[in-house]
């Protein structure tokens, strides 16, 4: 995942941005996503964790949620995400919100908002929160057609509106298919309409339901465009709104050469790659799940490293640096492509194309690279 703006220029995630990269230099998690539950109320057709309304019987205990938030803030965790399933259908989120906020990590909320209102967005913001990340695919009935459960859509714009109100930033995601591609403009434009700060565009991740679908992504060149698209923003004066790109990490470096193209200095970037490539995993990035499993990336919920209540978040942090330190294979090499480092390729599609969690390798080549043989040189 990269913030394209705050990455090459200056935007609404440019203060996480130098957290995280002090952070990542002390060898603290530069950012954490905690699953604090695998339940959900809705049945998205792609959700990666084919998560249901049904709470895993070894997931964290209360006492074991609270002891984890006081090692965040003895490791000096800068932000936390959490997350799910829908993390406010835990029996304790307000209480474990409240204790994030008061051990001086930042919190931020990923939720399908089905379950806030005036009140509720009041209280997120009275906890610190000063973003939530929601997810929208498309117009009403496809919307919620997709999630499975009927008035979901009318229930995020109530939702995105009072946070507004509230002073609380939005980010609207949205998984990038076949399917959705039609609406991807429409719901950056609705995005821009309702005072939201940025979109979250992820590629489809092929796991959970939609195990076996690596037909339903989008082809390379309908991602080179969503790339022309924003560079156009991006170099539009009068706009400032925010871009995140999950599970393509290819796409960076062609916006970074079309902002060259046009003449824009974004050596901040590029320095900034040196430190953080576009995929996080190994990066100083955290996934903790619902039952403490430690996981280089949220995508890949088979995909651990031991569990946060045997290690310590230091040790966790250097296990997973190793990932970064493995050297990589085919058209993601060093020697195949020169932005082998800024990039890295998506490691978990890797994994997941290579057999996953029956013997995957997280160093083979990401064969979803959008730039062409020739791109591959500076």
């Amino acid at each position: 995942m990269a913030h394209v703006r705050s990455l090459f220029f200056t935007g609404v995630a440019s203060q996480s941005e130098n957290k995280a990269q002090e952070a990542k230099r002390l060898g603290r998690p530069s950012s954490l996503i905690w699953n604090i539950t695998n339940r959900c109320n809705l049945l998205c057709s792609h959700c990666y964790m084919a998560a249901d309304g049904r709470t895993l019987p070894d997931q964290l205990s209360e006492a074991q949620a609270y002891d984890m938030i006081e090692r965040m803030e003895q490791a000096g965790v800068p932000v936390v995400f959490l997350s799910g399933g829908e993390p406010m259908m835990h029996p304790n989120f307000w209480e474990i919100l409240a204790r994030v906020n008061t051990a001086g990590v930042r919190p931020t909320i990923s939720t399908n908002c089905t379950f806030i209102d005036a009140e509720a967005a009041a209280r997120l913001a009275d906890n610190g929160v000063r973003f939530i990340a929601t997810s929208l695919y498309g117009p009403r009935e496809f919307h919620d057609d997709m999630v499975g459960v009927p008035g979901i859509y009318d229930k995020i714009i109530a939702a995105i509106t009072e946070l507004r109100k509230a002073g609380v930033k939005v980010v609207i995601k949205t998984a990038v298919s076949k399917d959705t591609y039609p609406y991807l403009y429409d719901i950056i434009a609705l995005a821009k309409e309702m005072d939201c700060s940025m979109v979250y565009l992820c590629d489809l991740i092929t796991s959970g339901r939609s195990d076996g679908a690596d037909d339903q992504r989008i082809s390379n060149q309908q991602w080179r465009e969503i790339c022309d698209y924003i560079i156009d923003d991006l170099t539009d004066p009068d706009n400032y709104f925010e871009y995140d790109i999950g599970a393509i990490p290819s796409t960076i470096p062609y916006i970074a050469r079309g902002l060259t193209a046009r003449g824009l200095d974004i050596t901040k970037g590029l320095e900034r790659l040196k430190i953080f490539s576009a995929c996080p995993v190994g990066q100083g990035h955290m996934t903790i799940n619902s039952t403490g499993g430690i996981m280089p990336c949220q995508f890949a919920q088979d995909w651990t490293l031991g569990n946060i209540y045997e290690l310590s978040f230091a040790e966790a942090t250097q296990r997973l640096s190793q990932l970064d330190d493995a050297v990589i294979d085919g058209q993601c090499s060093v020697d195949a492509c020169a932005y082998s480092r800024a990039c890295r390729g998506c490691r978990v599609k890797a994994w997941q194309r290579t057999g996953g969690n029956c013997g995957g390798n997280s160093n083979a080549e990401d064969i979803t690279c959008i730039l062409e043989p020739c791109e591959r040189s500076i």
